[in-house]
């Protein structure tokens, strides 16, 4: 690398100045070179472009989940009602504490 100290500050401006203009051009050299990547694979494998990032974009949707029935309710309140995963919800919380048994509230 060459020794840049004794440069002027409007010499070292200018240095900066295509340094910066190199670095964008090695980018978009970059981009285009991954672009023309993925487009062969999408082509080796028979999808268009955008066929291929139609399938990726699937591929990551998530699927929707079924919901759980509730399996346990409470009896003071029946739109209280907890399935049975994750932590205990609080009313059932204090009505074990209370010695109630957690058959007791089974739907």
């Amino acid at each position: 690398m060459p020794d840049i100290s004794n440069l002027s500050v409007e010499e070292l401006r200018k240095l900066t100045a295509e340094a910066q203009a190199l670095i964008e051009s090695k980018k978009d050299q970059e981009i285009e070179d991954a672009y023309h990547q993925i487009t062969q694979i999408a082509e080796s494998v028979g999808m268009s472009l955008e066929q291929f990032i139609e399938y990726g974009a699937q591929k990551r949707k998530k699927s929707t989940r079924k919901s759980v029935e509730p399996r346990y309710r409470n009896k003071n309140n029946a739109a209280e009602t907890w399935t049975g995963r994750g932590k205990k919800p609080r009313w059932l919380v204090a009505e074990l504490e209370k010695g109630a048994k957690l058959e007791d509230f089974l739907i």
